[in-house]
């Protein structure tokens, strides 16, 4: 794991210690999770989204412009279009349109083949459609970095409950069945470690041997897995949307770009 997506993840499992302001005119993400505005470019409604985009995976797969708008996170996307999340927005979200969170990380499941078996515990579970889903998410790389983002999102509105139970699942599927291989190294270096409860992350980390990152020291019974084609973040099928950075995750630059999402 590079140091500057190790540092990306410290300073969100920080809190963003170095952002400190909180623009109460910047409210884009407010309105639109209150239904209010659409998402841009070439969006809809959230709750539009949610009821008309569910399983249309070709437009999930194809459309660049809707995942910073339904996991805001205080950091800067490739998306224009869409502003950081600012505080005031976290607090409202998190406290007024939490359903709509959840909402919105059912819609990302089905897609990647998975539902949410437990709105309680997060427990997670294949979907009717995974084999499709799974071959998909296996070999579109910018997917990676929407989880990321979708877990970070997850955290900051208070669903950070959901994250383990999604980490374990994913690596259930990968070590055990031999599923999402591609997807090995992000899940390791990039979802895991956006785990906010240390303990939590090292549990995770131990269940499966998962080598620890460079924040978190050395594990010297760990061992690091490499994912079954190393060079999949190539494999973005053509995409020259927000997300044409391709997979940045799985090629493990060091000068990472912050783990900018999608």
């Amino acid at each position: 794991m590079g140091s500057n997506a190790s540092a990306d993840a410290l300073r969100y499992r920080e809190g963003y210690r170095d952002i400190t302001t909180n623009d109460l005119s910047m409210d884009l993400n407010k309105r639109f999770y209150a239904n209010t505005i659409v998402s841009q470019p070439d969006g809809e409604f959230i709750d539009t989204i949610h009821e008309k985009w569910a399983g249309n995976y070709d437009l999930l797969e194809t459309h660049h412009g809707y995942i910073q708008w339904l996991f805001p996170i205080r950091e800067q996307g490739m998306n224009s279009h869409a502003q950081p999340l600012q505080r005031h927005e976290l607090e409202f979200i998190r406290d007024h349109q939490q359903a709509r969170v959840v909402r919105s990380y059912e819609l990302m499941l089905d897609f990647y083949g998975m539902r949410l078996k437990d709105r309680d515990t997060g427990e997670i579970e294949r979907s009717d459609n995974w084999v499709r889903c799974y071959h998909n998410l296996n070999t579109s790389g910018h997917n990676y970095l929407r989880i990321t983002r979708i877990l970070k999102a997850l955290g900051e509105f208070g669903l950070e409950r959901f994250k383990a139970p999604f980490l374990n699942f994913v690596l259930h599927e990968m070590l055990e069945e031999h599923q999402l291989r591609n997807a090995l190294d992000s899940c390791q270096n990039y979802w895991v470690p956006v785990l906010r409860n240390d303990d939590e992350r090292a549990r995770v980390r131990e269940r499966w041997g998962l080598a620890s990152t460079d924040d978190e020291g050395d594990d010297d019974e760990a061992t690091q897995i490499e994912p079954l084609v190393a060079d999949s973040a190539n494999d973005s099928d053509g995409d020259n949307g927000d997300d044409s950075d391709v997979d940045s995750d799985n090629a493990i630059e060091d000068d990472i770009e912050d783990d900018i999402e999608d």
